[in-house]
């Protein structure tokens, strides 16, 4: 069994699994770590397989694949109880595990969440974005202009630059086709979980509150949805101390 990698921060005796998103890896949560609880927390900060810590590790880049690789981690871990913390991209492969790992899952925090039913796109439209993936034909430029009107040149570079070398070319094409073809919504209607959304107030108009509110409260019962004033895709690195007090709580 593969075992990939991850940053452990913290002696804490509850468990919080950290997973990240598509343009990014665990460096994502860098800002935010100086104000996490490490007395009762200990948090797990992981990199998928073609992603930082785990880059070298190959694979097939797909949702069952990342469960997996998750719960053995958790099986590693020899935890009765985590917190699962998934964002953007990972908020697909967080919620599934807490569909899988019922008992062990206590808090499913997801983070500028994609729906349980992925991403629908027609298959023209779809094949053409992966394309423009694999040809490197600017679509990280695209998102990070469109989701940084906001701020200026230094942020939108570091953001490019992040997101061009945090992984390979044959991960982002695995996992953007991952969230763009599955969908478990039938199977986790109704998930009793603790599910914690936050999102951003500056974000694009597909991860605002109220269209996600729409889109996950038939899901999830115990659904709270937290909405961060000061930031947009990324609210751990634009507002770390308010996305540690809410990991927090």
């Amino acid at each position: 069994m593969i075992e990939i990698n991850y940053k452990r921060i913290g002696n804490g005796s509850k468990i919080v699994i950290v997973m990240h998103e598509w343009m990014g890896d665990h460096t994502n949560y860098d800002t935010t770590i100086p104000y996490l609880n490490i007395v009762d927390f200990t948090y797990i900060f992981v990199d998928f397989r073609g992603y930082g810590l785990s880059k070298e590790i190959k694979g097939n880049y797909n949702l069952d694949e990342a469960c997996e690789d998750m719960i053995s981690l958790i099986k590693d871990l020899n935890v009765d109880e985590v917190h699962l913390v998934g964002h953007s991209m990972s908020s697909l492969i967080a919620q599934r595990i807490a569909l899988d790992l019922q008992e062990q899952v206590k808090t499913l925090i997801l983070i500028t969440p994609i729906p349980p039913t992925g991403i629908k796109m027609k298959e023209d439209a779809k094949n053409k974005l992966l394309e423009n993936v694999k040809n490197e034909n600017g679509i990280i430029e695209q998102v990070v202009e469109s989701a940084s009107k906001r701020y200026n040149n230094i942020w939108k570079e570091y953001r490019k630059d992040l997101a061009h070398n945090c992984s390979t070319i044959e991960a982002k094409l695995g996992y953007m086709n991952m969230y763009l073809s599955n969908d478990f919504s039938e199977k986790i209607l109704g998930l009793e979980t603790k599910t914690c959304v936050i999102v951003g107030k500056y974000d694009l108009p597909a991860f605002h509150k109220n269209f996600v509110q729409k889109q996950f409260i038939k899901y999830y019962p115990n659904l709270e949805i937290v909405e961060c004033q000061e930031a947009g895709h990324y609210p751990m690195i634009e507002c770390p101390v308010f996305f540690a007090n809410q990991l927090e709580k």
